[in-house]
């Protein structure tokens, strides 16, 4: 039977590294869960985070060049994760989600300065996704089975093929296999325009097994093993052209192993260990294909491993409880470029490592009244071996303060001012090599100095049940946020022939920028219907111009409207999505003699979807989703795009798991 009321208090477990609602969390955090995943059929990360307020992605439609923008800082000033492993890949124009969404169980995402707990690259935020175990499939009894799914989408005439067997062992063991494949073909962008060169093939193979050698421990090992092929432009943002974004006929193979061990007693205060280790590997060939002369044939490489390790103590001292978490986190990144077997300066082979010490105390002040401060200190380091430069080694201290207050039984409030910092990534660093043909040189900045920000934020939680009717939830929580930044890293062209693009390129530190914004989110359940309401206003200036910042997306407001028939386990309903045109720019061409920034005009999309789980014994297990996405064909762009997005899409996937 489909559920009554969604459970509208998820629990954090990223936010402050112990698991708690997130309504008590003194940040502004989503939790997408597993129903919500399951009822979205997402077919891209993309489909998971577009409705969350402040959250945007940039990059355009094609997967391989999308990444993630919270308030207003993108790419690489946000951390991501996958089952703890951290996804560090930095190349220019592409993205870093390598992964079906089909097999995450959960997505947490913190918006905000997260450097006390999350260290280098948490300015913007920081999202945790985490994939499927057994325990998602087995229902009651059951110790094994088995799931198939297809689906298609008519966007890109893409099929999509699911498999995968799970089971239990005892109390003991627990284990989970899926193989997925996706054919895609040329995408239809909005007005009915073709996309050409967006064709691609991808495969996913997902491993998982759980151990719980006793009640109180858990350790999990996850492999995820993803690879893409597809004849795209070089840049996949942008569209191709013959001197600095040639089609090439792309494979990326991206490798992620991770290993989780968690203890975890009831009666035991002090010890409450947590490690995660992880490797992630990532290997990417383009191979010149039109035109084919001059040949040409890139290799990149980046392969990062690391661990994280900390213990939660509770405490009563002085009359207050406290959760106290103490950690020390490293990785390190070995990158690699080469263009037909030699070095390729424009990703240059470099090494980097960071290593970090982080204390938290949660501070139960009263029984309404939790503190929460934290430090962290990092040290970094970094070096080339493909061009004449120095190494670096440079250490940041992050602290943080945050608190939260239960006002009343239904409001909280909540605040926090943290530091938080970006150590610039290899590439930013070392990169050498031609930029916009052969006469335009990379000249390498090894005096980057981090990224250096301030950020405050403040806001209220309003949670009420039983107001309509009973058993019903409503939820409602508004904040607002001052983000200031110092040496933020821009790219800066400087042409001295606008015929050849002859000059340089280089990476520099801008003084500081200024962020500020509001964000706004409505849940309503009452079983029979539902609604959700999502709206970010989010704006931003380089305060050594007095310009806007170009990283800064439209306002945005989502809606979803909703209803069930439990006697036909059928969920249907309507999401919408509108953006204001983004005038806000800063009228500064990224290339010199060339377009400013573009603006962006204003849009509104809608789409429609259903689920159905077939009540007769006979189709116990069977689960049917369907939905129109972009419903009207609407031409649009999005801020961070040059390329308009797809169309039309008309969904559908059928899925049947059955146990034993």
């Amino acid at each position: 039977m489909i559920k009554g009321p969604v459970t509208l208090d998820p629990i954090s477990v990223t936010a402050t590294k112990t698991a708690q609602p997130a309504d008590e969390v003194p940040a502004n955090v989503s939790v997408i869960t597993n129903e919500e995943i399951d009822a979205r059929n997402p077919a891209k990360i993309d489909d998971l985070l577009r409705e969350l307020p402040g959250v945007d992605m940039q990059g355009g439609p094609r997967r391989v060049g999308q990444d993630i923008n919270i308030r207003g800082l993108g790419g690489q000033r946000v951390v991501v994760t996958l089952d703890g492993a951290r996804q560090n890949f930095d190349a220019g124009h592409k993205g870093r989600f390598f992964l079906d969404p089909e097999l995450l169980r959960e997505v947490e995402v913190v918006r905000g300065a997260n450097s006390a707990l999350h260290g280098s690259g948490a300015i913007g935020g920081v999202v945790s996704m985490e994939t499927k175990n057994a325990s998602d499939f087995l229902r009651g009894g059951e110790t094994f089975g088995f799931r198939a799914k297809y689906g298609f989408s008519t966007v890109n005439n893409e099929p999509y093929y699911s498999t995968g067997a799970f089971g239990r062992i005892g109390d003991k063991v627990d284990l989970v296999g899926n193989v997925s494949l996706r054919d895609s073909h040329t995408l239809k962008q909005g007005g009915g325009r073709e996309l050409a060169n967006s064709a691609e093939e991808l495969r996913d193979v997902f491993l998982r097994g759980s151990v719980r050698p006793t009640e109180n421990q858990r350790l999990s090992l996850s492999y995820i093993d993803f690879k893409e092929k597809g004849r795209q432009p070089n840049n996949p943002d942008s569209a191709p052209n013959t001197t600095d974004n040639p089609i090439v006929d792309r494979t990326t193979k991206n490798r992620t192993y991770a290993l989780n061990y968690a203890y975890a007693a009831p009666n035991q205060d002090l010890l409450n260990p947590t490690v995660k280790l992880y490797r992630n590997t990532l290997d990417i060939d383009e191979n010149r294909a039109i035109p084919a002369t001059p040949a040409r044939l890139d290799t990149t490489k980046l392969d990062t491993w690391g661990f994280d390790l900390y213990n939660t103590s509770y405490l009563d001292l002085v009359g207050m409880r406290h959760a106290f978490t103490y950690g020390a986190e490293y990785y390190d990144n070995e990158q690699e470029g080469f263009r037909n077997g030699a070095l390729r300066q424009f990703y240059p082979s470099a090494q980097g490592s960071v290593i970090g010490y982080y204390v938290q105390d949660e501070i139960d002040i009263t029984r309404t009244f939790t503190l929460t401060p934290a430090i962290r200190y990092d040290a970094y380091d970094g070096s080339a071996s493909s061009v004449s430069s120095r190494s670096i080694e440079e250490d940041q201290v992050s602290p943080k303060l945050g608190a939260n207050w239960r006002a009343t039984p239904w409001l909280d409030v909540y605040g926090s001012y943290g530091h938080a910092f970006r150590a610039p990534s290899l590439t930013e660093l070392y990169v050498a090599g031609s930029h916009l043909g052969p006469q335009n040189q990379f000249v390498p900045n090894p005096n980057l100095r981090p990224e250096k920000s301030k950020s405050a934020e403040a806001g209220a939680r309003l949670k009420f049940d039983n107001v309509i009717r009973d058993k019903d939830a409503l939820r409602f929580k508004a904040g607002v946020f001052h983000n200031k930044v110092e040496d933020y890293i821009d790219t800066v062209v400087t042409i001295t022939n606008p015929a050849t693009f002859a000059g340089s390129t280089t990476n520099v530190n801008i003084p500081k920028a200024q962020i500020d914004g509001v964000e706004a989110e409505l849940r309503y359940d009452m079983g029979s219907a539902f609604a959700t309401l999502g709206y970010a206003r989010i704006r931003g200036e380089n305060e050594t111009t007095g310009r806007p910042l170009d990283s800064i997306p439209a306002d945005k407001l989502v809606t979803v409207f909703g209803g069930r028939l439990s006697e036909y386990n059928l969920t249907f309903g309507v999401r919408s999505e509108f953006v204001a045109a983004q005038n806000e720019v800063s009228g500064v061409a990224f290339i010199p003699g060339t377009a400013a920034t573009p603006t962006t005009s204003g849009y509104a999309i809608h789409g429609i979807f259903l689920t159905w789980l077939p009540s007769p014994d006979w189709a116990k297990g069977l689960r049917v989703d369907a939905g129109i996405d972009n419903m009207f064909d609407k031409a649009y762009r999005r801020h961070f795009a040059s390329l308009y997005e797809e169309g039309r899409d008309y969904r559908i996937s059928v899925s049947y798991t059955k146990g034993f």
